[in-house]
């Protein structure tokens, strides 16, 4: 009985031991053995710390403190290069001063040792671009990048090879692969030297400051080891082999503490397995995605998730309570360089993508988020100390040929704040206000602690976030400037209410007082408190959005003046400290609190007041804008870097040389001194406030309702030209004879779409048998993925599509196929099969929507793709043929149908339109032509800008080709929502007719009256300022159009 017990207990022991002593092999067998250390791979501080350095708060670059304000831009989403620069343009004049990029490897390398750096792949044009556009970079050249593109940026050939692609196994789990590693270094030998040449530390107007290597890379999932030291190690050492100077980082998938840098730790190497050291980089990022549009929400079982947008619930704040307001304090509580660098969120989430069978479309997801979600993620990170930060997405692009994985339809608009046409939506219009904030006051905000006692509270809750103070060199801190951090996330929603202020006055005497803050639901701002005027006068507190700061600094007779622009007051105040005097159009009211606390309020209207002490001639002058002219305001803000680089003249980083407002677009030249403006059709003039005389030609106005000296008003051209729907002419058809084709037979054990270099679009199948006996059920059972349509004899026979959002099940769109032999679906095709004597062909198109991206832990890039299997009830065995497009004999290997046919010129007849016909599915795989001319008159071209989109309707399937050029997938069965697709400026033609060719087939007959085939512009709401899509009904008046933006030049 005794032995029975101490052989019990020894089990009970033994079996936690035995897991605690797998987990410590575990994790240090992750940390890997290669002899490179994090010293070795560390920033050189001493040789470059001059020009770009860091502490726990934020960037110096040329020992300015520095807010990096990112947004994530993907050049390979924008197959015309021509468009680069207006987009970037357009970041600019949203309020940011650097972009992250990814460099998708795939896109550079469409064979093995052929790498592409010319047209669309031209980085070194872009870097360029930033350099004169004044961006930094944040420079993410993989070897991973994710992004919802095909193999997470790996290359499509590499997907045939048998290596390990990240390093993963099947369960999960890494081991290092030495030959992947080798492809992973070679990629970094062709594209990091080009990287190279424009870093800040190696260029004077260079314009990358920090390179991310790999992407979401946990160190440990869940405290579970599954990142590999030496995975890092080795593409660190590369890069820097590679003439890599600036710091390097990468983005941990959320706060998990991956690979951060312990540099003391090598000061004492060891060799011993159970003291392994661990690797870290430089800096320490993390993104962060934490609400999810309903039905695409990341779920192991997704079997019920509601489809109908209409139904969708809305966000809940407390969703974003519990994702962001711990960041601060779990970064620092990792300790090491975590806690010696500043906040950093290489990707903040902007938006989300949408998949396949999803009902909605990204009109329906900007609608989830709606017009303030942004900025309210923005002004929650900042109050947790974040200075680096990186919108994913600003601008979205389009997943244009087969860019996409699985979850990457054609549009990747994200419902980002630059929409897929380029339309600028309400959200980027709020978010900018926040971001000139931050940047007009970065000489006292890019360098804050959190406030333990806050003197600030709300009359109701989850209205009041917290307090930072700026760091002061020197004096007290009861002198340093305050932010509060207001966030309405109130459950009685209501936008008013009151705010207490505690205040110790200047003898110490402590003074408790209310005031009135109006902030709508699921909105925010940062309110300024204990600030000092450049002309003297002392804020209390503001509850009222102080949106942007201008500083005129004193010269000569001028004593100088500071500049706020607010809103129109719906129920703000300013408590300054001490007696003052307020003129101007703004009608205002004055309180006192005391004997030293005057409150001033402004009733509802446009306009301007100054604000002064008693007998001083220094002006606080006050600018009270409409929501129409906020969502206008631009700013110039020229920061020392690019000042110095530009040989420009220098004044204050934090303080806008020129602002304006009235149109939705506005780009300020430095170089030439120049206004590009962007307007609507309703936009009539431009107001400019410059603090520097304009020159003579400048033909401009006085502003009645800012009559000041330094504010002007422009009058805008409004060019004639006529734009109308296009007309669509020269239809013209042909089909896919597919006996024409190229076959060679395959085993369908291998006769994948990757391992045949087939992957992008079709993988055509076909197979030869003898006739069957009559009276006798013939079925035919077919695995594959992701979409299949079968023609038996020539006639159609079926089509379905394999795909899902449920973990481990066929067709997953993420994860491992644990269950592919579930994905059968048999036919009976008995009816088509020939009788008498002649042989019988079957045709299989499987249309691949897209190689999985190999994300976080999942081993999927290598999920089956194609015909699995094919069996014909009755035969043992059937020789199968392969057809298709090899990728590696492309320029780009995602700008295929796979359809080797996809270009042929003849076999054309000239046709009515495809409306007029209607689409059978026995006529197999027939493709369509159509002309139309750009509606813009070529002479306007440079100053009319009028984007266009291609309208289908109707139960077909389509490939979309722009002047010969793959631009879209169209799936009108419901397999996806997506009706409208951009036709990009830089492919279209303005001289000469343009061309759409569609290739169509379809698993029923659809008739000629439930098809639509248009070309319209981007008809959208310029209302709401959303950029979604409306319908105009045909018999609307056609005057007005929205989506036709002007252009004009105004030289300063």
């Amino acid at each position: 009985m005794i032995a029975e017990v101490i052989a019990v207990t020894v089990t009970a022991l033994a079996i936690p031991t035995g897991f605690v002593a797998f987990y410590v092999w575990l994790l240090q067998s992750r940390k890997g053995t290669l002899p490179i250390t994090t010293t070795e791979c560390a920033y050189n501080r001493n040789k470059y710390g001059h020009i770009l350095d860091w502490d726990k708060h934020c960037l110096y670059i040329h020992k300015n403190p520095t807010l990096i304000f990112s947004g994530e831009f993907h050049y390979w989403r924008l197959p015309d290069q021509s468009r680069w620069e207006s987009v970037l343009k357009k970041y600019r004049a949203g309020g940011f001063n650097c972009i992250r990029i990814y460099f998708h490897w795939g896109f550079h390398n469409p064979d093995q040792g052929i790498y592409k750096f010319d047209g669309n792949r031209d980085v070194n044009h872009l870097l360029n671009l930033c350099e004169k556009l004044g961006l930094y970079v944040l420079a993410a050249p993989g070897p991973y990048i994710c992004a919802e593109t095909q193999v997470g940026g790996f290359p499509l050939w590499l997907a045939a090879e048998k290596h390990r692609i990240r390093h993963i196994k099947f369960t999960g789990f890494k081991e290092y692969d030495k030959t992947f590693a080798e492809y992973e270094k070679e990629w970094f030998e062709n594209i990091l030297p080009i990287l190279a040449r424009h870093q800040i530390t190696e260029k004077s107007n260079g314009c990358v400051i920090a390179l991310q290597i790999e992407n979401e890379l946990f160190e440990k999932a869940r405290k579970i080891p599954f990142g590999l030291h030496d995975e890092m190690r080795f593409l660190c050492k590369v890069a820097r082999d590679c003439g890599i100077t600036v710091p390097l980082f990468t983005n941990d998938p959320d706060e998990s503490g991956s690979f951060i840098a312990k540099p003391e730790y090598d000061a004492k190497p060891s060799t011993n397995f159970f003291n392994r050291r661990s690797f870290g980089l430089d800096l320490y990022g993390f993104d962060k995605y934490f609400i999810f549009a309903p039905s695409d929400s990341p779920a192991p079982f997704d079997f019920c998730s509601e489809q109908d947008p209409k139904k969708w619930k809305p966000w809940d704040p407390k969703d974003m309570v519990n994702a962001l307001d711990h960041l601060e304090k779990e970064v620092r509580s990792f300790g090491h360089d975590a806690a010696k660098s500043p906040i950093f969120i290489p990707e903040l989430q902007g938006g989300w993508y949408t998949s396949y069978k999803s009902k909605h479309t990204f009109d329906d997801i900007y609608n989830f988020y709606g017009d303030r979600f942004t900025r309210i993620v923005y002004d929650s990170v900042l109050a947790q100390g974040c200075t680096m930060l990186s919108f994913y997405m600003v601008y979205g692009g389009t997943n244009w040929g087969t860019l996409g994985d699985i979850d990457g339809t054609t549009s990747y608009d994200y419902s980002a704040c630059i929409r897929e046409s380029g339309y600028i939506s309400a959200r980027l219009r709020n978010l900018r206000l926040g971001l000139f904030f931050a940047r007009s006051f970065s000489d006292v905000f890019a360098k804050t602690v959190r406030v333990k006692n806050p003197n600030i509270r709300a009359s109701i809750k989850n209205v009041f976030n917290l307090q930072r103070r700026a760091v002061v060199d020197s004096g007290e801190e009861s002198n340093a400037v305050v932010f509060t951090f207001l966030r309405n996330f109130s459950k009685t929603e209501s936008p008013k209410f009151e705010l207490f202020v505690n205040y110790i006055g200047a003898q110490g005497k402590k003074v408790l007082f209310g005031m009135q803050c109006y902030l709508p639901y699921k909105s925010s701002f940062i309110a300024l408190g204990n600030y000092v005027t450049s002309t003297g006068l002392k804020l209390i507190f503001s509850s009222i959005p102080i949106h942007l700061r201008i500083l005129h600094p004193p010269s000569g007779s001028d004593p100088g003046r500071e500049i706020w622009i607010i809103p129109v007051n719906d129920g703000g105040e300013f408590a300054f400290e001490g007696e003052i005097n307020v003129d101007g159009n703004l009608r205002s009211s004055v309180r006192n609190i005391g004997d030293s606390i005057n409150i001033v309020s402004f009733n509802d209207g446009i306009g301007f007041a100054r604000i002064r002490h008693a007998e001083d001639s220094k002006e606080l002058i006050i600018l009270a804008l409409d929501n129409d002219s906020l969502g206008t305001l631009h700013a110039v803000f020229d920061e020392p870097h690019w000042a110095q680089a530009h040989n420009r003249a220098f004044n204050l980083s934090h303080s806008p040389l020129i602002v304006s407002w009235g149109t939705q677009n506005v780009y300020f030249d430095l170089e030439n001194n120049t206004i590009e403006t962007e307007y609507g059709e309703v936009e009539k003039e431009i107001t400019i406030l410059s603090l520097r005389q304009l020159s003579d030609h400048t033909r401009v106005d006085s502003n009645s309702f800012y009559s000041l000296p330094f504010i002007y008003k422009k009058q805008l051209n409004k060019p004639s030209a006529v734009h109308t729907t296009p007309e669509l002419f020269n239809w013209s058809t042909r089909i896919t004879n597919f006996s024409d084709l190229e076959w060679r037979e395959i085993d369908l054990k291998n006769g994948g779409a990757a391992e045949n270099h087939y992957a992008s679009g079709h993988v055509l199948y076909r197979a030869k048998f003898p006739s069957m006996k009559k009276n006798r059920k013939i079925q035919l059972n077919v695995n594959m993925r992701h979409r299949c349509t079968i023609f038996v004899n020539g006639k159609f026979a079926g089509g379905h599509m394999t795909f899902s959002k449920n973990l481990f099940f066929p067709g997953v769109k993420m994860g491992p196929e644990l269950f592919a032999s579930l994905g059968d679906k048999k036919y009976d095709i008995t009816k088509f099969v020939n009788v008498n004597e002649e042989d019988n062909i079957i045709i299989i198109l499987v249309d691949n929507l897209g190689i999985s991206r190999q994300s976080v832990v999942f081993n999927d890039a290598r999920n089956p793709r194609g015909l699995i299997s094919a069996k014909i009830s009755g035969l043992s065995k059937v020789k199968w043929e392969i057809c298709g497009v090899d990728v590696r004999k492309l320029e780009i290997p995602f700008i295929t149908s796979g359809f080797p046919d996809e270009h042929k010129n003849t076999g054309w007849i000239e046709s009515s339109s495809i409306s007029d016909y209607g689409v059978m599915p026995d006529e197999g795989v027939k493709w369509w032509s159509f002309k139309f001319k750009h509606p813009v008159d070529p002479k306007y071209k440079e100053i009319i800008n009028s984007p266009l989109r291609l309208v289908l309707f109707g139960a077909f399937t389509s490939f979309i080709f722009l002047n010969d050029t793959l631009i879209g997938r169209y799936y009108g069965n419901g397999d996806f929502s997506q009706h409208n697709y951009y036709l990009m400026d830089g492919l279209l033609k303005f001289n000469e007719e343009n061309k759409i060719t569609l290739m169509i087939y379809s698993w029923e007959q659809v008739h000629s009256n439930d098809i639509k085939v248009e070309v319209r512009g981007w008809e959208i709401d310029d209302v709401n300022k959303s950029g979604n899509i409306i319908e105009i009904p045909e018999d609307a008046n056609d005057d007005h159009k929205s989506w036709v933006v002007m252009r004009e030049k105004i030289k300063l």
